[in-house]
């Protein structure tokens, strides 16, 4: 009797334990990404060029043959089976000494890059070009891209 009442207890303490209301599934996933430095290219922020760009846009290429038609600056040797490339231009208002880029998808399949330019003194407005290599995507999958400036000094 006592055993069946401990093992009672024991999974209903077990049981306790999960909610319906548990924000488990809520979090963000945090993906790595990687960058065409990682295939010889150098200052890409300077380097890089896509001239059907408008504004403050972006892209994502998906193959070779639109990496080629599209990029200037760098002819990397991208595996696009594994990655896809996001890869846009943002206007900043003084010289770029870094970005940072923090990718993530949220619970309804949204994925967002996140993009911050580290800014100095020095410099002209211009634009700048970002990219980032991310795991191959859905094609129906929706990506935005965040874009905020933080100042060196």
């Amino acid at each position: 009797m006592i055993k069946r009442y401990c093992l009672l207890l024991g999974a209903t303490l077990c049981l306790a334990g999960c909610t319906i209301s548990d924000d488990y599934y809520d979090r963000d996933v945090f993906i790595r990404t990687e960058g065409l430095e990682l295939f010889g290219c150098y200052n890409t922020k300077d380097n890089l060029y896509v001239p059907t760009l408008q504004g403050n846009e972006f892209t994502i290429i998906t193959n070779t043959r639109d990496y080629r038609n599209l990029v200037q600056g760098c002819n990397a040797a991208v595996d696009f089976r594994q990655f896809d490339l996001i890869i846009g231009q943002y206007w900043v208002q003084s010289n770029t000494e870094d970005i940072k880029y923090v990718y993530k998808k949220n619970r309804y399949n949204e994925y967002t890059l996140f993009v911050e330019f580290l800014q100095n003194r020095g410099g002209r407005a211009r634009f700048v070009t970002y990219h980032a290599l991310v795991p191959k995507l859905h094609p129906r999958d929706p990506v935005f891209v965040e874009t905020i400036e933080t100042y060196a000094w």
